[in-house]
């Protein structure tokens, strides 16, 4: 807006200098009346334009959310159809493990692959000390279990066996943890693998009575200790649950944990069925033709 004194006037009169102000105060609101027209308006402009932009924003966004949503509800659908697909192939389980273990763990991870499953359960000593102490004298334990329950005539060789293993280990000094060994044997399709459980926190003081009450001349003691920390549980609590006593101690059953061990060893024991399998006469023919093409 053009400032009042802003070009220099007639100062022969008084007069000249009213009408002087008077037509610079004029000029002066007809600019701020312009102004503040030209104002509103781009204020109105701005927002209309802010309004459309915040409902294409609510568009865009439901549009976006729909889709997300029609994607997550087709990758759901697909993945549970995937899920129900199980292998047909008949399994006739074996499992051989101490009567405290809950073996029916093995069983369901194992019909969740396998559309028709069999299990049975045995209770074969390993031969090794009570309290197996060490991820290798667990997996030693297991075959020992298996070869028993095989030369006993328990299982037939064409069966599909599992032995579990329960094992304690000091990781760090005074530190102790007890695990889950599992091991699947094949023979026909000679598979054998193993797998170790999550570690659990075991109380100390348990693991130091097992410990203890190992005599020195020990015949085992190169496997383990005297005393398992069953019977050391027991003993000390009489009210525990053996077969759950991770439960009271460190708050997770004892069965969560066997669930998702035998959940890894029945998918890890079928993925090396399926890729030992010999390819169809198809599948045969596929790479004689792709031979031929080369040469």
């Amino acid at each position: 807006m053009p400032g009042l004194f802003s070009k220099t006037f007639d100062k022969s009169g008084v007069w000249n200098w009213f009408h002087y102000a008077k037509s610079q105060i004029d000029a002066g609101l007809t600019s701020a009346n312009s102004y503040l027209e030209d104002n509103a308006t781009l204020q109105a402009t701005t927002n209309r334009i802010y309004s459309l932009g915040e409902e294409t924003h609510r568009t865009l966004a439901q549009a976006g959310h729909n889709v997300v949503s029609s994607v997550q509800s087709y990758g759901q659908h697909l993945f549970s159809a995937v899920g129900k697909a199980k292998d047909p192939t008949p399994i006739n389980l074996n499992i051989i493990s101490d009567k405290h273990i809950d073996t029916a763990a093995v069983t369901r991870a194992f019909h969740g692959i396998f559309q028709d499953t069999k299990s049975s359960t045995y209770d074969v000593v390993s031969g090794l000390a009570a309290q197996l102490v060490g991820p290798s004298a667990a997996v030693e334990g297991c075959k020992l279990r298996i070869q028993a329950a095989r030369s006993q005539k328990l299982v037939p060789d064409e069966a599909v066996v599992v032995a579990v293993e329960s094992f304690i280990n000091e990781i760090i000094p005074g530190t102790w943890v007890e695990q889950y060994c599992m091991l699947v044997s094949d023979v026909p399709k000679k598979i054998e693998l193993h797998v170790f459980s999550q570690p659990v926190n075991l109380p100390t003081p348990l693991a130091v009575k097992s410990k203890d009450a190992t005599p020195p001349q020990y015949a085992l003691r190169s496997s383990g200790y005297a005393k398992s920390i069953i019977e050391v549980i027991s003993e000390t609590f009489p009210d525990v649950n053996i077969k759950d006593w991770y439960t009271p101690f460190v708050g997770i059953s004892n069965t969560q944990v066997l669930s998702l061990v035998s959940a890894l060893i029945a998918a890890l024991y079928h993925q090396r069925m399926v890729n030992m399998d010999p390819p169809t006469e198809s599948e045969e023919l596929d790479v004689e033709e792709e031979d031929m093409e080369r040469s």
